[in-house]
């Protein structure tokens, strides 16, 4: 009787484990395959951070930086993506919070960079999405607050004087600058107050 289950047994075993081999021959092809485009590249990397997994979504653009096909006048966009996911984990996973600190703030030194390469004359608010993402980091650190508040302080002050006029039009639509004013002296004021109930005090 054992002789005759033995075979039915494999060929079970050999039913299930078929299935599962290919599921996970198809993940590895898809998780190793190339990115065609930037939008398929942000495409998994917002489906990796969904998992949680932070390395991953990180190296995925990691990889499409250092393609000759890219854009590159969006690297900067592309290291502050990187930045997020790192901000990101130092949420989710307090046991790494300070290596991914420092990883995120690597990026925006890196989106920082290429923003002071730019011609400087359009409406830009890079020092404004910089800055609120050292904002985050000093909320989070536990031995760097003042230092990183203090990054995001020096940005968000930068930022301001580029917002010149009254309005700003582009692609047919005409947006008002006071209110985007408003938020960036909104985010100066919180971070001039979480410095001074850290005990950083404000220049």
């Amino acid at each position: 009787m054992s002789t005759t289950a033995d075979p039915f047994r494999k060929i079970l075993l050999f039913a299930l484990l078929v299935p599962f081999l290919i599921l996970i021959s198809w993940i590895g092809y898809h998780e190793t395959r190339t990115p065609q485009n930037q939008e398929e590249v942000l495409t998994r990397e917002i489906a990796l951070l969904r998992e949680g997994r932070f390395d991953r979504a990180a190296k995925v653009i990691q990889f499409w930086l250092r393609d000759s096909r890219r854009d590159i006048s969006h690297d900067g966009l592309l290291y502050d993506q990187m930045a997020m996911i790192y901000v990101a984990k130092a949420y989710k996973r307090p046991l790494s919070r300070e290596e991914s600190i420092h990883q995120a703030e690597l990026n925006l030194e890196q989106s920082l960079r290429l923003f002071d390469l730019q011609n400087q004359n359009d409406l830009s608010l890079d020092l404004f999405e910089i800055g609120g993402k050292y904002e985050l980091l000093g909320d989070i650190s536990d031995k760097d607050k003042c230092r990183l508040y203090e990054k995001a302080r020096t940005l968000l002050l930068r930022q301001l004087p580029i917002i010149r006029g009254d309005s700003y039009t582009a692609y047919g639509k005409t947006i008002p600058l006071e209110p985007v004013r408003a938020d960036v002296r909104k985010h100066l004021d919180a971070v001039n107050d979480k410095s001074l109930k850290s005990g950083c005090g404000v220049r």
